[in-house]
């Protein structure tokens, strides 16, 4: 799990976000400098792989056009589906990879090619004077066409580095967000009952704000319809598909587990041993099952559909989401107000090395993208057409090129461009209740979060999610205590490591974080660090 921090960018990002202040060409030109040349790649024949999506694979093919007539090249692009994406064998022979942020441990391991610096930085300014003269443009920032800072700062340096090289470049992100029912925060119905109950009718702050605004609901006509409706949707049972519960989980874990002084709260990074069965994750699996009795009938048992389906009916007041999934939160015509927030955070934080927890004021609230971060392109290391492939990877992620990705359905994510953020959910655009600029706020704050974790992407981190997700959905069923059953999980990773070598794959985990030394190269795979 890789973290990245910052806060010099905040203002300037946030103020971009507010005002529009920063244009999204369309040219993909190089301002100041040379023109490129025609066709530098005529007689190219590019092939492409997109993993697991094959709706992102047809919308990237209707965009290949436009840098094929720009460059000279030609692109083919193939969908894997799900099996194929754990066969190694049947991502060979290509030229450029997308596929899922989580898979990035794997793809580094079969062999990605480090991305030059020069691919995303813009060129040195240059002076048309002689040697001496001024230059009244000297002063002036350089122009190149792929404004590679609008892409906000976990993007640039978190999700698309791995051991502090660039390995990949991003085209969407992914970002976990509360959304509400507008109608049941309305003091005039509830206002009363909630003073006295001392539950504030607002976005939650703090995780233990979240609970007790669900419980508070729950059961109450908070929309005034004359029935009662519960508190919270949440993804609690068995999701195979998109796993939203072991995410939610981990985001929660994360406001309790990820203290200011740590990089790593997901394993020991020295030993790999799951940290699963500490405090930190006991409390936050058992807070969450505990949400289960404040939730529609049935919600032990909800996928991330079920959940989606209940809140988009009225049934609950909050749900916990993909940002991207935002047009799924109504029915078509209704016109209910929906709120978005970015998720609450924790007043306490877990110091492992101490076994103890530290106050935080203000609440720890560590911004959390699941699924890896999102969706990232590489280049092969085994590539016959290297340059090729690198631009062709970059115009992916070009300005023109992503704000033409923003408004495609088939396009999983969200954006990563702060402009493009800015202008909200795409998928929620024909659903006048769903505010845009709660949308955007929502995403935004989770990106620009002092600490941002981005979700589990060592090899197999799929697999350990699996087993997160059995986890959750066993405790949500009351099959096994929210200790048991993340000591069941703990176990199948201490299994799954020893699989892959526990040498091997510390050395990827410390890799994906960004933050601790490795040596250049790993050790052998296989247990005991034998080649399986």
């Amino acid at each position: 799990m890789a973290i990245g921090s910052g806060r010099g960018w905040v203002n300037s990002a946030m103020v971009a976000l507010a005002a529009g202040a920063i244009t999204v060409s369309g040219c993909g030109g190089r301002g100041g400098v040379p023109a490129e040349p025609v066709e530098p790649y005529a007689g190219v024949a590019l092939s492409v792989l997109v993993l697991g999506a094959p709706e992102l694979a047809e919308a990237l093919d209707d965009r290949r056009g436009e840098w094929e007539r720009r460059r000279g090249g030609s692109v083919s692009i193939t969908s894997a589906d799900s099996a194929s994406e754990a066969d190694p064998g049947a991502r060979s022979g290509y030229d450029v990879l997308v596929f899922p942020g989580d898979l990035l441990g794997e793809m580094v391991a079969e062999g990605l090619r480090t991305l030059p610096e020069a691919l995303v930085s813009p060129p040195p300014p240059s002076s048309g004077g002689q040697e001496g003269e001024d230059d009244p443009t000297a002063d002036a920032p350089p122009e190149d066409g792929l404004a590679f800072d609008q892409i906000v700062e976990p993007y640039r340096q978190a999700v698309s580095r791995y051991g502090g090289d660039r390995v990949a470049l991003p085209i969407a992100g992914s970002a976990l967000v509360l959304a509400y029912r507008a109608s049941a925060f309305q003091t005039d119905r509830l206002g009363a009952e909630a003073e006295a109950a001392g539950v504030a009718l607002e976005a939650p702050e703090t995780w233990e704000h979240l609970d007790a605004l669900a419980r508070f609901l729950h059961g109450r006509d908070w929309d005034g319809d004359g029935e009662p409706e519960a508190g919270i949707a949440l993804a609690l049972g068995a999701d195979e598909a998109e796993r939203l519960g072991a995410e939610t989980f981990l985001a929660r874990a994360a406001a309790l587990g990820l203290h200011r002084d740590n990089y790593s709260f997901l394993f020991d990074p020295d030993s790999m041993a799951p940290r699963l069965s500490s405090p930190p994750f006991e409390e936050a699996m058992e807070a969450l099952v505990a949400l289960r009795d404040a939730g529609p009938e049935g919600m032990a048992g909800f996928d991330a559909e079920a959940a989606r389906a209940a809140f988009r009916a009225g049934e609950a007041a909050l749900l916990i989401d993909r940002a991207d999934h935002a047009g799924s939160w109504l029915e078509p015509g209704d016109e209910a107000e929906v709120g978005v927030a970015r998720l609450p955070g924790s007043p306490r934080m877990f110091e492992p090395l101490r076994g103890a927890y530290d106050a935080a004021d203000p609440p720890n609230r560590p911004g959390y993208l699941p699924d890896g971060g999102g969706w990232l392109v590489g280049v092969s290391a085994d590539s016959a057409e290297p340059a090729a492939a690198e631009d062709f990877a970059r115009y992916l992620i070009e300005p023109d090129t992503a704000a033409r990705l923003r408004i495609d359905p088939r396009v999983p994510g969200v954006p990563v461009r702060s402009p493009l953020i800015g202008q909200g959910s795409a998928q929620g655009a024909e659903l006048p209740g769903l505010s845009r600029r709660d949308w955007s706020d929502a995403v935004a704050k989770t990106f620009l979060a002092d600490r941002v974790v981005v979700g589990l992407r060592i090899p197999g981190a799929s697999d350990y999610l699996a087993d997160l997700d059995r986890a959750v959905a066993s405790a949500s069923a009351g099959e096994a205590t929210p200790a048991d059953a993340l000591k069941a999980a703990a176990e199948a990773w201490e299994q799954r490591t020893d699989q892959f070598g526990r040498q091997w794959q510390t050395w990827h985990y410390r890799r994906s974080l960004n933050a601790l030394t490795t040596s250049p190269t790993p050790p052998p795979r296989g247990p005991g660090g034998r080649e399986p």
